[in-house]
């Protein structure tokens, strides 16, 4: 009884999160253009449901490897089309990771602090610039490499999205990223998204791998995976430091939500040494990844994100980046003899000191964090606007696809909700919750959302592909949703 309460609050606390959203959105009157995004949203609910689940129900007659070979190569030409005809500059931090990577496909020590300040910088430069030394260093290399990234997550996304619910799904989900406006534009600038929402979703699929052969899998395959699991999660880190968030998220689903182990003494240590491999392995192998860039860069990185967690409490800017605490981190980064490591040391003295001040409202920075991080897509047109005609259009186009999608995933957390679902989709939900609480401690921006719209697109697709389920009867149950049932 209490783990099925467990199940159904995490789906609760999505729904929360996405009804907090769209309330926020179809009442924010001071917008402009709140009759175009409100119009356009209904539009798309509306129409965009019905041609998916119907289109989906089409094709999910033909055979699965040419359809899946159909939209990987339809998912490739819509993003290289936009990135071959829409160019733009590396500006701002998109230019750090540029000549970041360009500097590291030149010479192994690059003597560089900033990136020491912030090592996952270091992540996908050196990445990228294993390409650069290959193809050049073309402004054109890291969109045609984010595009390749898009494909594969694309093919990943439908991986997953079969496993959870069945073909049709996965054609929903495949459909639902190809022409996800704001991932698409993202394609265009030099950053590190694309990378490591591969990893996650390369963990992901892994972990569903591993759940589903649980059972039977001896004891040597299970610490390859684990160990595989784990390299995964540190590239992913290298890139974004945010590993924490899907490793916690495993603990609880492996060890709170699926019980397959209680009273089964096997599955019990089956289960333990998975995830006790996972969490050594994945330290040793961050410890093996710091030395190494402490080595590319010729001093110590910082292990401590002391400025994020500042920046994070600051009540004035609500959580963002802001000139003064910028300008604290280099005064203390410009000290004499002081390391990477020891000013952020100190930024987070600087924090706990803002956090005992007593002049934090944490409700009002907290929800309006929230809404930083979560209510807004139409960053990517933001950063596009030197390149992009009638940015402002483009923005009200993203902001009502994600909003659609937003919709959708609420509906399909409904139908987990119903379904007491304890297969994957859990796991990747409570993935998203766990981002978004972390966003709370540090640094908010809207971009930082981009791995959270990779669940919303999962839960979108379970919703719409029960469309027609339960607009006939009422009924969210289907099939082919694998619930997982206790031993």
């Amino acid at each position: 009884m209490a783990l099925r309460f467990l199940t159904r609050t995490i789906y609760v606390i999505y729904g929360i999160f996405a009804g907090i959203l769209i309330i926020n959105y179809i009442t924010d009157f001071r917008n402009n253009y709140y009759i175009y995004l409100l119009f356009g949203l209904l539009v798309l609910c509306l129409a965009g449901t019905f041609i998916l689940a119907k289109g989906s129900s089409l094709l999910q007659h033909f055979n699965e490897k040419k359809i899946f070979i159909v939209l990987l190569i339809i998912c490739f030409a819509v993003k290289m089309a936009w990135v071959y005809f829409i160019r733009i500059e590396p500006l701002v931090d998109y230019a750090t990771f540029y000549y970041t990577a360009k500097s590291l496909s030149d010479s192994f020590v690059i003597h560089n602090r900033y990136v020491a300040l912030f090592p996952h910088i270091f992540g996908y430069a050196s990445f990228l610039s294993i390409f650069f030394k290959i193809f050049g260093t073309s402004y054109l290399v890291p969109p045609i490499i984010n595009v390749f990234l898009s494909t594969i997550s694309m093919g990943l996304i439908f991986f997953l999205c079969k496993r959870i619910s069945g073909y049709r799904t996965a054609i929903i989900a495949s459909l639902l990223w190809i022409i996800f406006p704001s991932q698409t534009i993202y394609n265009m600038f030099v950053l590190s998204e694309p990378l490591y929402c591969t990893f996650l979703l390369l963990a992901w699929t892994v972990i569903e791998v591993i759940n589903e052969k649980l059972t039977r899998i001896n004891i040597k395959k299970l610490l390859i995976y684990a160990v595989f699991l784990a390299l995964l999660f540190t590239l992913m880190n290298m890139a974004r430091p945010i590993a924490a968030v899907p490793l916690i998220a495993l603990a609880i689903w492996i060890f709170v939500v699926d019980t397959r182990h209680i009273s089964h003494k096997k599955m019990f240590s089956k289960k333990t040494i998975y995830v006790v491999t996972v969490i050594i392995s994945y330290f040793i192998l961050s410890n093996l990844a710091n030395h190494y860039i402490s080595a590319r860069l010729g001093e110590k990185i910082a292990t401590v994100p002391g400025y994020n967690i500042y920046v994070g409490l600051n009540m004035e800017s609500l959580g963002r980046w802001n000139e003064p605490d910028s300008a604290l981190l280099f005064h203390y980064n410009d000290l004499k003899g002081w390391t990477a490591e020891d000013a952020q040391k100190q930024m987070l003295e600087e924090a706990k000191k803002r956090l005992q001040s007593g002049n934090i409202d944490f409700p009002k920075l907290f929800y309006n964090k929230f809404l930083i991080f979560l209510g807004d897509d139409s960053a990517a047109a933001g950063y596009g606007n030197p390149v992009l005609h009638h940015a402002v259009r483009y923005s009200i186009i993203l902001n009502i696809f994600y909003y659609f999608l937003i919709s959708a995933s609420l509906f399909g957390a409904l139908v987990a909700f119903k379904n007491k679902n304890k297969s994957p989709v859990f796991f990747i939900c409570l993935y998203l919750i766990g981002l978004t609480l972390a966003q709370m401690v540090v640094e908010v921006a809207a971009r930082y959302h981009y791995s959270a719209t990779i669940p919303m697109v999962l839960l979108a697709a379970l919703g719409i592909s029960h469309f027609d389920v339960a607009r006939k009867d009422g009924n969210f149950k289907r099939e082919t949703i694998p619930v997982q049932k206790d031993l």
